[in-house]
């Protein structure tokens, strides 16, 4: 196990490291400046720059802004639609977490009653030593998912491939949650422009723009729901990686020979 740990930093940690800072951060970025482009585009007509206005020095600059937005929307998303009815806001609409709901929900038909009963039991099993029936007790009744961090935790250490997968899984939770945060916001951030760039008294109905802004909302509510599909996937995968492992290291050297 520790060469196993071992083996999972150095070049093999930097690079999926490199790849969820792409995947959760830059394509964000670069996503809302393509927007904010076609926002002015739409608005006047003119790109505000063109390919042969580029350079390296622009190519930096336009690619550390993409991650710093990339940052920003993960932290918007977060502290607006991670656990909220999108698009709505406030402590009245919050939702519980698939995390719970998979476990101990009984409306959530993603698993069977059977698996729910054994995933618990074995949780409670696990737990033993931290109160582990009282503990998932009082999460079911608190609708809390404070088992569930110990399971990813628990994995993370022991599992480094697990690790690995859950990272990509996470990158691309932060990847949706942004994007459907991003093409909500740029509704507004079209019409700012349009109201800079155009003179009131100019204003007229257009079918492009309308479309666009049709499009934005489309857009936006589809990686909404994308964005709890992959929160229900990673809570699965977690749950399911658990049951297998824990099977697994019950497997001894000894059982294995007289399995053959």
């Amino acid at each position: 196990m520790a060469e196993n740990n071992a083996n999972s930093g150095g070049l093999s940690g930097v690079i999926p490291d490199f790849f969820h800072d792409v995947i959760a951060y830059f394509v964000p970025g670069f996503t809302i400046i393509t927007l904010l482009i076609v926002n002015v585009f739409i608005v006047s007509g003119k790109l505000p720059f063109t390919p042969a206005d580029t350079g390296i020095v622009a190519f930096i600059f336009v690619t550390v802004a993409a991650y710093v937005i990339g940052r920003v929307l993960e932290q918007v998303g977060y502290m607006s639609i991670h656990n909220k009815k999108f698009p709505f806001f406030g402590e009245s609409n919050k939702l519980v977490t698939p995390k719970w709901s998979i476990l101990f929900d009984e409306e959530d038909q993603k698993y069977t009653k059977k698996f729910k009963e054994n995933l618990e039991k074995k949780l409670g099993e696990w737990l033993k030593e931290q109160g582990g029936k009282d503990l998932i007790k009082a999460c079911k009744k608190g609708k809390k998912d404070d088992y569930f961090n110990l399971i990813q935790f628990y994995l993370r250490e022991r599992f480094p491939q697990i690790a690995l997968y859950e990272k990509k899984q996470n990158a691309t939770i932060v990847l949706t949650r942004s994007l459907a945060v991003g093409f909500f916001l740029n509704i507004s951030m079209y019409l700012i422009t349009l109201c800079v760039l155009v003179p009131s008294h100019s204003f007229e109905f257009s079918t492009i723009a309308f479309i666009w802004v049709i499009a934005n909302c489309v857009f936006s509510f589809v990686f909404y729901k994308r964005f709890r599909l992959d929160k229900s996937y990673h809570a699965m995968y977690i749950f399911e990686a658990f049951i297998a492992t824990k099977m697994l290291l019950k497997k001894t050297p000894q059982k294995e020979n007289s399995d053959k």
